[in-house]
């Protein structure tokens, strides 16, 4: 009884996986955009860019749920908190955002580094695509 305890504390579901990453990466474009709007002088931080940067995960989530796909997707509902996918999908958002921050910050200049933030955002879209799937494979799943 003891292993099996242990081993269902060790598994992370695949939607709180997604909702935690979708979250992380929403916060790291925030802070992004909040860096360049007060730290960032105007004249390198351009408003539209910004602007598009805040709509992209909401773009991205769009464009990755029409796009056809090439390879079949996995279905899995939960996954190991060793796994490779968790610690991928959890740390990308946290390293993209401190990547981010430190060039925009160190070169003084958002709009030499506006792609990046632009892949940030757009990861969030990926990981917000994958937490309604995940979703609605639990809720498929829970019917009778």
């Amino acid at each position: 009884m003891r292993a099996t305890a242990s081993s269902a504390r060790r598994c992370v579901s695949a939607v709180t996986l997604q909702l935690v990453a979708t979250l992380l990466g929403l916060m790291g474009t925030a802070l992004v955009i909040v860096q360049a709007l007060f730290w960032i002088p105007s004249r390198h931080a351009n408003l539209a860019v910004l602007i598009l940067t805040a709509f992209v995960p909401l773009i991205a989530a769009v464009v990755f749920a029409l796009v056809p796909r090439r390879v079949e997707e996995d279905n899995a509902q939960g996954y190991s908190a060793r796994a490779p996918m968790v610690w991928i999908t959890l740390g990308l958002p946290v390293l993209l955002t401190i990547l981010v921050m430190a060039l925009v910050g160190i070169g003084g200049n958002f709009d030499k580094f506006a792609g990046l933030a632009l892949l940030l955002a757009a990861n969030s879209g990926r990981n917000l695509r994958d937490w309604v799937r995940a979703l609605l494979l639990r809720a498929a799943d829970t019917r009778p």
